[in-house]
């Protein structure tokens, strides 16, 4: 297989790499040409990601946010371990409400979304699906599809549902599609709902002008899929013998079908350089470090991503059925808020698919729609229109669908009191 020959090449380029460090490490003490250092670092920042010679994805490292015009601590912790995922937390002091950030299984670590996280954190304590790399998982935990996907955001938000305050999901990209499906699945078991549900660029009705990527995926069948697209994890590896969509190959998609990201990424990486701005600098390193962190991912899920998401889409079909058989009823949602976010130049997502939710979910009094002008797909969860005009909306729709359940719970009628004698 492929996997095992692109890997010997990254031990050869590790090794390279530890032996230039070295060597340059030595020569320190001699003087050196001005742009020396600088070509060397800037190989360093914009190249060596591409190669996936890094050991596994950077740290969130968020320490603190700035909060009402002062710093406040930020504390991480695992609250919940899965082979595949853990559920990471981060809390801060007086939060009055939990979201739960969806991040989607789509190739890239879940650290893409720091900048996600971090302002969330303004409205709640944060809960992140932070995704395994599936080369590291044993065979012996089994397979992970879209039902394994379901069933595992069924017992995280059963976790978050105990905590007391008001729950916000907020699903992006692929992750909108099984969260949709758990949320729908837990209505349908009579089971309390979230205060909101907020959709961000995902390919609900995958049907609807499909960009690239759902191009590529309803031109191939699954077995052209299963033949050229999945390999197996070589010895050297927790997961060695687990078949999975390899980042090898997911570097050459990102290369090829989305450049404008990467690039992008380097012009403000160039632009902070020759202003000699070290903080922006540092910033546009660390997203193209986090941008350029990518994760196998289990061939069961991707194959099953194709099929169902991509080449039937079986939710807005109304024919997606998991758990033991049980169909997905998005209808069965009532008492929640919905809120569907598009950006005019997401390229990833085609238009109306992410807002093909709100007619799925017609039973939902309160649904609102989104749509970014000028915002790409990634615009929609990161950068300036992220925090300009995603974010915001996010806020007020946070505290509507509180102020609408706290009218419902007003509205209910109490039980008849206890007569004295």
């Amino acid at each position: 297989m492929w996997y095992a020959l692109v890997e010997q090449q990254r031990q050869w380029l590790r090794a390279w790499r530890a032996a230039s460090q070295s060597m340059r490490s030595a020569c320190e003490a001699w003087p050196a040409p001005p742009l020396a250092h600088a070509a060397s670092s800037c190989y360093a920042d914009l190249y060596e990601p591409l190669l996936g010679l890094a050991d596994g994805p950077p740290p969130f490292a968020i320490d603190a946010i700035a909060l009402a015009g002062r710093s406040c601590a930020v504390e991480e912790s695992v609250v919940a371990r899965t082979p595949f995922c853990d559920l990471r937390r981060f809390a801060r002091p007086d939060a009055a409400r939990a979201v739960l950030l969806c991040a989607p299984l789509a190739g890239h670590a879940a650290v893409m979304m720091r900048e996600t996280v971090e302002a969330l954190l303004a409205d709640g304590d944060v809960y992140i699906t932070d995704w395994a790399n599936a080369r590291d998982v044993p065979l012996a935990a089994g397979r992970f599809g879209l039902n394994e996907y379901v069933a595992m955001l069924d017992s995280f938000i059963d976790q978050l549902a105990c905590d007391g305050r008001p729950l916000h999901v907020v699903a992006v990209c692929q992750s909108t599609f099984p969260a949709l499906g758990a949320l729908a699945l837990r209505a349908q078991r009579a089971l309390a709902p979230p205060a909101s549900i907020t959709l961000i660029g995902g390919p609900l009705d995958a049907r609807r002008n499909p960009g690239t990527l759902g191009l590529a995926a309803v031109s191939h069948s699954l077995d052209w899929c299963e033949r050229h697209l999945i390999d197996v994890v070589p010895p050297g590896f927790a997961g060695h013998g687990r078949r999975v969509f390899p980042t090898w190959l997911q570097q050459a998609e990102i290369a090829i079908l989305y450049p404008q990201r990467y690039m992008s990424l380097i012009d403000r990486y160039a632009h902070a350089g020759s202003r000699g701005d070290a903080r922006a600098l540092a910033g546009a390193r660390r997203e193209l470090i986090e941008y350029t962190a990518l994760i196998d991912m289990p061939a069961e899920y991707f194959l099953d991503t194709v099929d169902i998401v991509f080449q039937r889409a079986m939710l807005a079909a109304g024919t997606w059925r998991v758990a033991g058989g049980t169909l997905v009823e998005p209808a069965a949602l009532r008492e929640v808020a919905l809120l569907s976010v598009e950006g005019t130049r997401d390229a990833v997502t085609g238009a109306g698919q992410t807002h093909a939710a709100l007619e799925m979910c017609s039973s939902v009094a309160l649904r609102q729609r989104l749509d970014v002008d000028g915002c790409d797909h990634y615009g929609l969860f990161t950068g300036e229109r992220w925090r300009a005009d995603v974010h915001p909306a996010l806020q007020a729709f946070f505290a509507k669908a509180e102020a609408a359940a706290r009218a419902r719970q007003r509205a209910k009628p109490r039980g008849p009191r206890a007569v004295r004698a």
